[in-house]
């Protein structure tokens, strides 16, 4: 399948595309505080708005990003996460995805109460999540649907994040954090081997039952596409860094998805890792997409020296990325970092 940004170009000067992600869930704003919210972000050379937020409100933006010249917005969607769905969707506990101990998200929310996981196997939440991706991308003027949390749950967590955040040494995959048991799952891939994963004395060592899991991620998001593309509109995604990690940690197999643009969450950070490494990650993963989407490099601010961020921003576009995305918006002001954008506008885009 040909993506769409190969069939349509973009409306934008920017050589190098500057990107913020900003969760506005639940908040209603009136379309002149969205232009005021908007205004120094577009100055400092943010171009591309990846916002959180009902169609209602998303529409609200795409509607006030019309007064800003090559501005674009994106509407964020948390996708096998139901933390910002209604109550109903949770009361559907036949949905919830549910670890090798059978205990169920819905019920005991692994590492944090943001994590209410929704099982790909079943088919009802298979329909929920793409109707309610052809409902942003029904909203007339939208740049892409942008994908989040399309994945299963962290079978382990970054070094920085398991010792300072949540305090726990992960030194191999524990069942409380193995996610993808719901009884559906297992009796597809019963029928497809003739076995359960749960026979198996470790299943998570089980290439089978590996790919098993990542493929009905894959196959939900390329259905995804068909539907978004169907409107006219780009398919992006918030995904874990380079290929071979993503697949380890979350079972998310994106250099295989039909995506128009990919945005890495290249969080260095998290990872204990240097400004050096995102490099790294950027050439890791265009060797596998070979730029047959575009790729835009996340960056975390949060914590960050400004001169890290200028640095994995050269880095990032040194090894090949289509643009920059900055997590997030309110961080970057904390920050005062919106000069750093400015600096980078300047250096890749002319200032444009």
């Amino acid at each position: 399948m040909v993506p769409l940004q190969a069939r349509v170009k973009a409306k934008t000067s920017q050589r190098v595309q500057l990107g913020v992600w900003e969760d506005l869930s639940g908040r209603v704003m009136t379309p002149d505080s969205i232009e005021g919210w908007i205004k120094p972000f577009y100055e400092a050379g943010i171009r591309n708005f990846y916002i959180c937020n009902s169609p209602e409100e998303i529409a609200k933006w795409v509607q006030a990003a019309r007064g800003f010249k090559g501005a674009r917005i994106h509407a964020w969607m948390f996708s096998l996460n139901a933390y910002h769905d209604s109550a109903a969707v949770w009361s559907h506990r036949e949905w919830g995805e549910v670890n090798r101990l059978g205990e169920n998200s819905l019920d005991k929310s692994p590492y944090t109460p943001v994590y209410k996981w929704l099982s790909p196997a079943v088919p009802q939440v298979r329909r929920w999540v793409k109707d309610k991706a052809a409902g942003y991308a029904a909203i007339k003027g939208l740049a892409s649907v942008h994908l989040d949390f399309i994945r299963f749950n962290d079978l382990f967590l970054g070094r920085k994040t398991q010792a300072e955040r949540f305090h726990i040494d992960q030194r191999q995959i524990e069942p409380q954090w193995d996610f993808g048991y719901h009884p559906m799952a297992i009796e597809a891939f019963r029928r497809q081997f003739g076995y359960s994963p749960l026979e198996l004395s470790a299943p998570y060592l089980s290439p089978e039952w590996i790919q098993f899991r990542m493929d009905e991620v894959t196959s939900l998001v390329n259905e995804i596409a068909q539907a978004v593309h169907a409107r006219g509109k780009m398919l992006t995604a918030a995904v874990f860094p380079f290929p071979e990690r993503a697949r380890m940690m979350v079972l998310q197999d994106w250099a295989r998805w039909d995506l128009d643009m990919v945005c890495p969450m290249n969080y260095n950070s998290f990872y204990r890792e240097g400004p050096q490494w995102v490099k790294y990650s950027v050439s890791q993963g265009l060797a596998e997409t070979r730029h047959r989407s575009k790729y835009v490099s996340g960056l975390f601010v949060v914590g960050a020296s400004k001169a890290d961020i200028v640095q994995e921003a050269r880095e990032s576009v040194a090894a090949g990325a289509d643009g920059i995305n900055f997590f997030n918006a309110s961080g970057l002001v904390k920050a005062g970092m919106l000069d750093v954008v400015r600096q980078l506008n300047r250096e890749f885009n002319g200032g444009k």
